[in-house]
């Protein structure tokens, strides 16, 4: 095995689920086929946190339920620590934890009587599970059904983490969590990266994937469309270029609209707010042609990048009911 491929935690490789079935009968096809993803192919490194980004129908819930052993594929291969997903399950499961939001655990357990049944099949770390109960400020001793939204995923985050595993999936964790929580389970997630530890994270939050990943991943229609560092898609991608013109010296909004590169521009009275993708060299030739006050360029947020792949979808007309 190469150093490359030992660094490889996770190596996901032209993976294709499909759902339902059909067949030709006479002239008519019958049943319904779906494919759910298709061909979709990467890696997540060792020490690494890899997000995992696409609106609900994209693909991100099959494709993690695939790694994780839960559906039959059609073709592709899965790889965790060099081991096969499915044939080598339970070696894989010694080192894996799981988090997704909305999972319903025995309510009639307390939070630490769920931690201890799960122990029973994964030894629980102590030092670690006593670290997990100093940052989340849950009550174990309650019963798991009595408590609230964010408590409950308390209890699945310090469950699913108490072994301390080496490589965590995590699908929406912070659902429910308020933001104080959140910022310490962020802070927690970068402690456990920092030790070696390695984190895919699917999130619809993307303040949270722009907050504490190293690289991500969007895939769109079943189909994994980028896969970039976070700092070198907010540096290619998009651009945030704000202008105040000079008195008289205000463009029409149109003739920068028209510009290449351009994605979005508002206009606040002589102020223009201008989204731009990669090369900005156009535009500037053209605000430069007029005097201005103030002129500042930042890199757009993730989210803003995010809904660039998406651009031709928000731009189609809503239905009407």
């Amino acid at each position: 095995m190469s150093e490359s491929e030992k660094s490889t935690v996770l190596q996901v490789s032209n993976l294709t689920k499909v759902y339902g079935w059909e067949f030709q009968l006479g002239p008519r096809r019958i049943g319904r086929r779906v494919e759910a993803v298709t061909d979709v192919s990467f890696s997540v490194k060792k020490g690494e946190i890899f997000g995992f980004l696409g609106p609900n129908g994209a693909g991100k819930t099959t494709t993690i339920r695939s790694i994780l052993g839960y559906l039959s594929i059609k073709s592709g291969l899965i790889m965790i620590n060099g081991l096969d997903y499915l044939k080598d399950a339970l070696e894989i499961r010694e080192s894996l934890g799981f988090i997704r939001s909305e999972i319903e655990l025995y309510g009639n357990f307390t939070g630490n009587e769920i931690i201890s049944y799960f122990g029973k099949f994964r030894p629980i770390d102590q030092q670690f599970l006593k670290k997990l109960r100093s940052i989340f400020k849950v009550d174990l001793s309650l019963e798991f059904k009595s408590l609230s939204t964010g408590n409950r995923q308390q209890v699945i985050i310090i469950t699913a983490l108490a072994s301390n595993p080496d490589f965590v999936i995590l699908d929406e964790p912070s659902s429910g969590l308020d933001p104080l929580m959140a910022k310490r389970f962020h802070r927690l997630l970068l402690q456990m990266r920092a030790e070696g530890k390695t984190i895919f994270l699917s999130s619809h939050n993307l303040s949270e994937v722009q907050e504490i990943c190293d690289r991500v991943g969007i895939i769109r229609k079943g189909r994994i469309i980028v896969i970039e560092t976070v700092k070198e898609l907010r540096t290619k991608s998009m651009q945030q270029l704000t202008v105040e013109f000079a008195d008289g010296e205000v463009p029409d909004i149109s003739d920068i609209e028209g510009l290449s590169n351009v994605f979005s521009v508002k206009r606040d009275n002589s102020t223009f707010y201008i989204k731009v993708k990669e090369d900005i060299n156009d535009l500037l030739k053209f605000i430069t042609t007029n005097r201005i006050k103030r002129m500042t360029l930042e890199d757009s947020s993730l989210e803003d990048i995010f809904l660039t792949y998406y651009k031709d979808e928000l731009d189609e007309p809503e239905e009407v009911l």
